[in-house]
């Protein structure tokens, strides 16, 4: 009989950081998972120990696991899509809380807890039976717990970690059509100035770069894809120049988009 629920391992991973697969962090198919990274020896963590990365759609972080204990937990949104909106929002948020990537330190209550269930979640994903029903709903769990663990941490950030998070929303909804740092500031009824130098002294990173950043991650996805030709790539990413489009693909990556599509054919 066949097993109608079968884990796909594209939509979700799960391993711990020493056994973690070659060049994952290099890998394209990252920036289209949400990211947790549990860290149970975080020296940032000070007496707690345990602290957790989220990273969201999009960003790849690069964070090193050399010397540390911990495991990756990454998965693809649909596994929330057929749960209640509020839930899926509330993951949203939760992922999105500082802008570029959301760290939690946890204390010992949740910790047991979710190292019951990151337990369950990892024979479930091991298992020759394992059921994408069940490994969804250990992970509903696990986020409900971190959820309400981090359900006071936003009231209490800083105006200007919440005019980051304010902005990230803004360019994930408008990066493909506006560029222009006057758009994103009258959105948010800040300054240009104001807008850059939060943004600077939060991720350091300017307005400009950060939605130059986007567009590369948007286009190397289509790229990879193959679904688009670089034309149709460059017009559904607004350039009206094609040549213009691969100039500013080189500029921010040192290669063209031709020579980035060769080298992932290769692959």
């Amino acid at each position: 009989m066949k097993f109608i629920h079968q884990i796909d391992p594209s939509k979700f991973i799960f391993f711990e950081f020493q056994n973690g697969p070659d060049h994952y962090m290099e890998s394209s198919q990252r920036a289209h998972l949400l990211e947790m990274m549990w860290f149970r020896n975080d020296p940032e963590a000070t007496d707690k120990g345990h602290g957790i990365y989220l990273i969201p759609l999009y960003r790849s972080e690069k964070i090193n696991f050399e010397g540390k204990e911990g495991c990756v937990i990454a998965f693809k949104r649909e596994y929330l899509e057929e749960d209640d909106k509020e839930f899926a929002l509330d993951v949203f948020n939760l992922f999105n809380i500082h802008g570029q990537y959301t760290s939690l330190y946890l204390d010992n209550d949740v910790v047991e807890t979710l190292q019951y269930l990151s337990i369950l979640m990892e024979k479930e994903y091991r298992s020759a039976l394992g059921s994408y029903l069940v490994l969804k709903s250990l992970l509903k769990v696990f986020l409900l717990n971190l959820i309400r663990t981090s359900q006071h941490y936003f009231l209490n950030q800083d105006i200007h970690q919440k005019r980051v998070y304010q902005f990230i929303m803004l360019m994930d909804e408008y990066y493909k059509t506006e560029r222009r740092a006057e758009f994103y500031a009258s959105k948010m009824g800040i300054s240009e100035k104001r807008i850059n130098q939060i943004l600077k002294e939060k991720m350091n990173k300017t307005l400009t770069q950060l939605l130059h950043e986007r567009v590369i991650v948007e286009a190397d996805r289509m790229l990879i894809s193959g679904e688009l030709t670089i034309k149709e790539i460059a017009f559904d990413l607004h350039f009206e120049d094609p040549a213009y489009f691969s100039r500013f693909y080189k500029k921010q990556t040192g290669r063209t988009p031709e020579e980035f599509k060769k080298l992932n054919d290769c692959l």
